[in-house]
């Protein structure tokens, strides 16, 4: 299943998963568009939606710092 596709199972929409995740709804819909390679919020996203389809609806992750190196695959970084 996509990101996408897992996102909606558990009913949330972007500014949930976002929020969850501490990222930029931005970045999620990058993530689920395929568009972004940067690994620090892939993995972010995989996290928080694993724990969510095994039971933890409560799941946040805590801020994260500052990462470099975000790609956007096809076009710059977006702005923040």
């Amino acid at each position: 299943m996509s990101v996408k596709e897992r996102r909606k199972a558990l009913g949330w929409n972007r500014a949930e998963l976002a929020a969850r995740t501490v990222l930029d709804k931005r970045v999620v819909q990058l993530i689920e568009l395929g568009q972004w390679s940067e690994d620090g919020a892939l993995g972010r996203v995989e996290y928080v939606l694993s724990a969510a389809e095994n039971g933890d609806v409560a799941v946040q992750l805590p801020p994260r710092e500052k990462e470099e190196g975000a790609t956007v695959i096809g076009g710059g970084e977006p702005e923040a």
